[in-house]
């Protein structure tokens, strides 16, 4: 499934000055920014029900998307890092493949608190603005995200068609009975240290909840894995199948 990682490409720090330097766009009155369009990507601002707001990076297919791969980032989740990840993985091969990449600027962990504010919010935006992908969502991130994804994956019970966390691990004593039956693919490299053992155990809970776990320790690598994203494309694309 997980084949021979490449290295990473260079740049994205490149991207990230350059989609840092671009101005968020204003909120639309009672339901956030619009897409941009087609093929190409942009911000988005997302306001909340409580009076705050999340910003989006949102990468289109050229046309209908097939899905939504909702993707957490790394570390504190500013849009830097948002936009490294984006860059890193997804924002050649999704689109090339028909989905739509909506990139979330949040710290993972946060999500714990946050959810169930966040979640409703961008599940309502995607049923707006991309209805024809929102019945395959399929949840990522790495590390921090990694956290990140399970938390929004319980406030979104039924809607989750995957999950990739890369790395990952759950967080907390909240049952995961709701992702029965749910894909998820863990990977993490050989040399992360504590992140294998999250891993480990992550993948023990979710399968005594029922959902159809893959587990990958990657050879050689540590924290930040160099994984094709086509490969994690492929992986997507047989779990929709």
């Amino acid at each position: 499934m997980i084949g021979t990682p490449r290295a990473l490409r260079t740049g994205p720090a490149v991207l990230a000055a350059a989609l840092l330097a671009a101005p968020l766009p204003a909120c639309a009155t009672g339901g956030g920014q619009a897409l941009p369009p087609t093929g190409t990507q942009g911000w988005v601002s997302l306001p909340l029900p409580d009076g705050g707001q999340v910003n989006l990076l949102v990468v289109r297919p050229p046309g209908p998307a097939r899905g939504v791969v909702l993707a957490f980032p790394w570390g504190a989740g500013d849009a830097g890092l948002l936009a490294g990840l984006v860059e890193t993985y997804w924002d050649d091969a999704a689109p090339a493949a028909g989905y739509a990449v909506v990139g979330v600027e949040i710290y993972g962990p946060g999500l714990a608190e946050s959810a169930p504010v966040v979640v409703p919010a961008l599940l309502e935006w995607i049923d707006r603005h991309l209805a024809e992908a929102g019945a395959n969502i399929v949840l990522t991130g790495a590390s921090a995200g990694g956290i990140g994804v399970f938390h929004a994956a319980l406030a979104m019970p039924g809607r989750v068609a995957a999950i990739l966390a890369m790395p990952g691990r759950t967080s907390g004593e909240a049952s995961l009975e709701s992702l029965a039956g749910v894909p998820v693919l863990l990977m993490v490299g050989a040399h992360d240290g504590r992140w294998v053992t999250g891993s480990e155990s992550t993948a023990e809970r979710l399968r005594a909840a029922g959902a159809q776990v893959e587990l990958a320790v990657i050879p050689g690598q540590g924290h930040v894995l160099r994984v094709p994203g086509e490969m994690l494309v492929q992986w997507i694309d047989e779990q929709l199948e």
